[in-house]
Formats: C-alpha cells, structure tokens, sequence
C-alpha cells in the first residue's frame, strides 16, 4: 500500500507543479488596441474628439463660443494653440482656464491623439 500511495503522491504532485506556470497579465488579458498617434490630422482624427465633446455639447459653437473660443473648425481651433489653452484644458492641467469638458475628461488616447496633433504641427 506505501507504494501505491507513493506513486499516488507523486502523480498528485506532478500534475499540480505541472499546471503551474507564470504568464505576462498583459497576454492573457490583452487590453483595447493600443492608442494610435501616428500621422495625426484635424480632418481624420482631431475634429471627431473636438465635435463630440466640445462642439456639438454646446459650449464652443457658433451659437455659444464659451470663453470666447471656437472649436468649430481648424482655422478656429489654431487659434488655441499658442496658448495652450486647448490641450492644458483638456489634459485638467493649471495652465488651461478651466478643465474641459466640465462633464468629464476625455480618454487618455483622446488627449494623446491632440497632444501628438499639435506635436507634428497641427496638419489639417
């Protein structure tokens, strides 16, 4: 009977060190797709972000230029940059005059793609 509960043991034991082993969280629980920055422009990437939660939340249209900026369009929106205004509102920084959106800060990839925007200077 010792040997048979010796082999028992070891199978027992086999199997458990067997089935242990050590992955990278990040490869087992992949994350969104990363935040891509590359080749940033206002028309194909920066526009989206500014109409959804700049222009079209009613603050910084025609109708209602809150604080007196427009983010309606480029030409409009160019007129931040030397500032700062615009990316220190949204990244919540003390340089911005207010943190925007009041309703919430945006995603981190949204702020990456403006912050890269303006980095590879502000193409259209």
């Amino acid at each position: 009977m010792k040997k048979g509960y010796l082999i028992g043991v070891l199978f027992f034991l086999l199997l458990t060190f067997q089935s242990c082993y050590k992955d990278k969280a990040e490869k087992l629980y992949p994350s969104v797709a990363a935040c891509d920055t590359a080749n940033i422009t206002y028309t194909n990437n920066v526009k989206s972000i500014l109409d959804a939660n700049c222009v079209n939340a009613g603050c910084h249209n025609t109708s209602n230029p809150s604080g007196g900026y427009l983010l309606d369009n480029y030409n409009n929106t160019l007129l931040t940059i030397p500032s700062n205004k615009l990316i220190n509102a949204l990244k919540y920084t003390s340089g911005g005059s207010k943190n925007m959106p009041p309703a919430g800060k945006i995603s981190d990839c949204e702020i990456n793609k403006i912050q890269a925007w303006l980095n590879q200077g502000a193409k259209n």
